[in-house]
């Protein structure tokens, strides 16, 4: 399970997740658990786009929704698995 663990967090940083989103991400998948955080990292529109064809692309099963809170520069990642 690492090593499919590996391949995901590997293939999302390739498209520019940051590291620490890629593990927690990878986590969702794997664990099939959701889950919600808040970073600095920023996150646009070509990011989200790349990261839901991936997640279509590979059949992940989670559906990943990111709020920019622009007062604060951060953003509230929140990843549901689909039932």
């Amino acid at each position: 399970m690492a090593d499919r663990s590996e391949e995901i967090i590997t293939e999302l940083t390739s498209i520019g997740i940051t590291e620490h989103d890629a593990l927690v991400i990878a986590d969702c998948i794997i664990t099939r658990k959701s889950c919600s955080w808040v970073n600095t990292d920023e996150v646009n529109d070509n990011l989200l786009r790349d990261l839901n064809n991936l997640i279509k692309k590979h059949d992940y099963g989670i559906t990943v929704k990111v709020d920019a809170v622009p007062t604060r520069n951060k953003y509230i990642w929140d990843v549901k698995v689909n039932k």
